[in-house]
């Protein structure tokens, strides 16, 4: 076993412990920066040393990005569970062929976590932690298969920049990772199917005025059915021989192609001689030799050469068990897009508490296909199994590490009572994940528990005030609302989280606390997801304000209440539980919470000539402006078309009241033109639970003449 790092034996360099000062003293501090004023003091780019970005993946069904962090180090993450930590910042760039386009920015909360072997006297480093990021991807139908380019930057306390021309952008401490993902076709059309008839028929169609309104609306389709096995022969064996067949790259021995069929031999309760006679027969018409088939599936076990897991870890943010596999072959998948093809299924396992005992958690599977057009770096695909970990938590001060483990099998799911199995096809990957800490539940134990309330972990929102920390972050993507660390209320729809607990029902009730006003029962209807992210049901409250817990794989995200919140005063949330017959148990939990549901005020008028004047080319025009909020984010000041910066920009802080600020802007090198100048502004609030900020814009218009 290799030496363990040490908290004695590491030493945390100052270019990690000092890293925001130096860069805030000189941005260019480690000459990262292709193009700055500022002269690199010490070249560090793209440092693993501290953390790695392992793998990126994609999950065709649910359209969700996955990238893989390994943590290594048991310190230079900024504290302890206790404290806030550091934050490693993953962006997402994805290309179809045409160019780069900025998928998104996620985060995971990070921290210093000492060094323990585990059960098995493994050392318990590299902590693996996966990230997610939604994709809106863009679709084709099956005959033509969308495999985009992905890449993902990892960065350790700053986030990667923005936009498509940041695509190079390295971190100072962090890397990049590529991969090619696939994604799912959508239905066919009427336009896709005249192309089809045009092609049959040799001659081109148009598809009739009348249907254009309905062209693109999905054509109902079974889905297809599953090869049978002389197709596959004919597919993979080709006609001329196998030796032809491997010439034209698309031979697949047959104890790959015909698993299913095998399997269901071996399966059947007709096991006769005459059957596996009759059996014989018929794979020698096909020019496949039975015996030999069993007996090269008999010599193949973990075969890794068409799919391997290559990264195992836990979604820290979602709590989501995931495992990211390579598909490395253009053929041996029984079928192309417009067919069924065939499934990758992962087994997991996990050791919640270190006890070198197996619990098995679940299998997921992931459709593939054969793409003859496969990148050569192959195809990076993400099987994702949501996991409870309500009664595996413990508090800050116990850094709770547990062991997974992934088995993957083509075509055949792993065994779900012995986690050392493996089947033909696929491998098996051990990791060590922590699980994010939180109030201890022991099995058995009911209690009432507010986990994330508005999009922010309870334990991000200030008990007196209701308003976010300087550290607070979405629960579900790691993005601080505000990046300076200002304190943010909420609006809209606010969404109240916590641990299920079946068999039990609970109540959420809500107060105004600025008018004394009497408690009120939240009973509006929610829609729930299953684990494969499928709304399954409405939620509807009883007669009595009460909901029935409902079990975790039928609502992964834990949604207790939809709070459809009004005004701008500070409220008071509280969680109940009951029993089956309504009778209320011991206990509340309940959280302040400060509402803004009102959006800046904004105002602008040119006071030289008035708005909607006329002016010469030259003049130098001036006026106030209004962007005022109790929690404003910023405002900015511009003109459309832009043609020149109106001076001041933009700001954090608000105006004074009307007639607020003044503004100038030097017309000087405008063209003559119609002109509308423009204050927008947004507040701090996060608006239900999801994103941050009420937008309000303002303007006036003039027009500008040749002198």
């Amino acid at each position: 076993m290799a030496k363990e790092i040490t908290e004695e034996s590491h030493k945390v360099e100052k270019e990690r412990s000092d890293f925001k000062l130096l860069i805030a003293e000189n941005p260019n501090y480690f000459g990262n920066l292709a193009e700055s004023p500022f002269k690199a003091v010490k070249k560090l780019i793209a440092s693993t040393r501290y953390e790695e970005l392992t793998c990126v993946g994609f999950n065709p069904d649910t359209n969700l990005l996955e990238a893989t962090i390994a943590i290594k180090l048991p310190s230079g993450y900024g504290g302890n569970l206790c404290q806030h930590g550091s934050n490693e910042y993953i962006r997402f760039f994805v290309d179809y062929g045409g160019g780069w386009i900025d998928a998104g920015v996620v985060a995971v909360n990070t921290h210093d976590i000492a060094n323990k072997p585990d059960c098995a006297k493994h050392a318990t480093k590299p902590l693996t932690y996966v990230v997610t990021q939604k994709l809106d991807p863009k679709q084709d139908q099956c005959r033509h298969p969308v495999m985009p380019k992905v890449h993902a930057i990892l960065s350790w306390q700053v986030v990667p920049p923005a936009g498509p021309a940041n695509v190079g952008w390295l971190p100072v401490w962090g890397n990049t990772r590529d991969c090619h993902i696939q994604i799912k076709p959508r239905r066919k059309n009427l336009f896709d199917f005249v192309d089809i008839l045009s092609l049959d028929l040799g001659k081109t169609l148009k598809l009739p005025k009348e249907f254009e309104a309905v062209a693109v609306e999905p054509i109902p389709q079974p889905d297809p059915g599953p090869l049978s096995l002389a197709e596959l022969a004919s597919m993979y064996h080709h006609a001329g021989g196998e030796k032809a067949a491997r010439s034209h790259k698309v031979a697949v021995d047959p104890h790959r192609f015909g698993l299913a069929y095998i399997q269901a031999e071996l399966a059947s309760n007709a096991f006769s001689q005459e059957v596996f006679t009759a059996k014989i027969a018929e794979w020698k018409s096909l020019g496949l030799n039975w015996q030999d088939t069993l007996a090269a599936l008999e010599k193949t076990k973990a075969d890794t050469s068409y799919e391997e897991i290559e990264c195992l870890g836990l979604d820290y943010n979602l709590e989501r068990a995931i495992a990211t596999f390579r598909v490395k072959r253009p053929v041996g998948y029984s079928g192309d897009l417009c067919h069924k093809g065939s499934l990758e299924y992962v087994a997991f396992w996990a050791d919640w508490d270190d006890t070198c005992k197996w619990e098995y958690l679940g299998t997921v599977a992931v459709n593939v296909h054969d793409i003859a057009t496969i990148p050569p770096d192959g195809l990076c695909y993400s099987a994702i199994l949501p996991v409870d970990l309500t009664h595996h938590r413990q508090n800050c001060e116990m850094p709770k590490i547990a062991r997974l483990r992934a088995v993957m099998s083509w075509n055949s799911p792993p065994s779900t009572v012995d986690p050392e199995a493996l089947n033909h096809w696929g491998n098996r990957m051990d990791t060590h994940v922590q699980i994010k800490p939180g109030e201890e539940v022991p099995p058995g134990v009911v209690k009432p528990i507010i986990g994330i309330l508005g999009g922010i972990p309870i334990s991000k929102i200030y008990p007196f005030n209701g308003m976010t920390t300087p550290t607070a972050f979405f629960a579900l993507n790691g993005i601080a609302p505000d990046p300076l660390g200002r304190p943010c209320p909420f609006g809209g729809r606010v969404v109240l989280q916590g641990p299920s607990f079946p068999g039990f029902k609970y109540r959420v009730q809500v107060r105004n606390l600025s008018t004394a006003g009497p408690w009120t029962t939240v009973t509006t209807t929610m829609k729930l997801a299953d684990w494969t992210g499928t709304v399954f049901t409405n939620q509807v409250a009883d007669p009595a304000g009460f909901f029935t817990f409902v079990p975790f794989t039928l609502n992964v995200d834990n949604v207790l209440a939809w709070w459809d919140s009004t005004g701008d005063d500070l409220w008071e949330i509280r969680l109940q539980l009951a029993d089956m017959l309504d009778n209320l148990l011991p206990g509340v939990a309940s959280h302040l919470i400060q509402l803004d549901n009102t959006g800046p005020e904004v105002a602008i008028h040119i006071d030289s000539g008035g708005d909607c004047g006329k002016y010469k080319v030259g003049d130098k025009l001036n006026g106030h402006f209004v962007a005022r909020d109790t929690h404003l984010g910023s405002w900015s000041l511009g003109t459309s078309p832009f043609a020149g910066p109106v001076v001041p920009s933009s700001g954090l802080v608000q105006t004074v009241p009307a007639p607020g600020d003044t503004w100038t802007l030097d017309t000087k090198g405008m063209k003559p033109c119609g002109y509308i100048i423009g204050i927008s502004a947004v507040d701090r609030t996060i608006v239900n639970s999801a994103w941050v900020g009420h937008w309000a814009w303002a303007s006036a218009g003039f027009c500008l003449e040749k002198p």
